[in-house]
């Protein structure tokens, strides 16, 4: 398995702009003391238990735990909220069911997805590494369906990406559909395109013009011409 570095700890709880933000930083695992650094559930459900307003998820994590993962995904999926992950790092291994748990998911410029089969450790016997396996499988069928219901992409190519233990930067997670949009700090203003009825509207305006104009200079000539004659001028 592709190793990822380590990501610092931190755990945000709070308002802005009328909206809940959590930050989330660090490995997805379950907290078993409670001075546990880590991205859990048991602390995300009590940090939203309550919430009523849209909620903002920054998320920096290389993954963990996959049934923590997996326990965090239905809960963000269950939530009455507006639920919107914003990746600022790196959003790898279980931090992407964090991800697909979202309404909306935005990789900000610079960040990268990363998605891969199950891995653990086994020992024991060949029926003890089986069942390990058989294990395995299973966890693999079950993160598919979470990908597969987020990205709208086949099992096969989710399989293919898995296998490969694939990793997407942010246009690449948003074309492939593990998210919805990059965050740049600036757009270029792009003009808009003309219609063909403008370009026609323009090119007539300008021939009408020219007609007109050209109609204009001789009977400015004629007129001066009659005037001339008037006042008894031969030329």
């Amino acid at each position: 398995m592709t190793k990822t570095k380590k990501v610092p700890f931190q755990f945000k709880n709070e308002v802005e702009n009328g909206k809940h933000v959590l930050t989330l930083s660090g490995n997805v695992q379950k907290k078993y003391w409670r001075d546990d650094d880590v991205i859990n559930a048991k602390d995300i459900r009590e940090s939203l238990e309550s919430v009523t307003d849209d909620v903002v998820i920054k998320l920096n994590s290389p993954g963990g735990d996959v049934f923590e993962g997996i326990e965090i995904y239905n809960y963000l999926k269950d939530h009455p909220s507006n639920i919107t992950v914003e990746v600022t790092g790196v959003a790898a291994s279980a931090a992407t069911f964090i991800v697909a748990g979202a309404n909306e998911v935005i990789m900000n410029v610079g960040t990268s997805l990363m998605i891969h089969e199950a891995s653990t450790f086994a020992w024991g016997n060949k029926s003890d590494i089986q069942k390990t396996l058989n294990a395995l499988e299973t966890i693999d069928v079950s993160i598919l369906s979470i990908y597969s219901e987020k990205t709208g992409q086949s099992n096969e190519q989710l399989e293919e990406w898995m296998n490969e233990e694939k990793w997407f930067t942010a246009d690449e997670a948003v074309e492939f559909g593990f998210a919805d949009s990059v965050k740049r700090d600036s757009v270029e203003s792009v003009e808009p395109e003309e219609s063909i009825e403008d370009i026609i509207n323009s090119k007539v305006a300008i021939a009408m013009a020219a007609f007109s104009n050209a109609l204009e200079k001789p009977i400015a000539k004629n007129i001066s011409l009659v005037e001339r004659l008037k006042k008894g001028e031969n030329k």
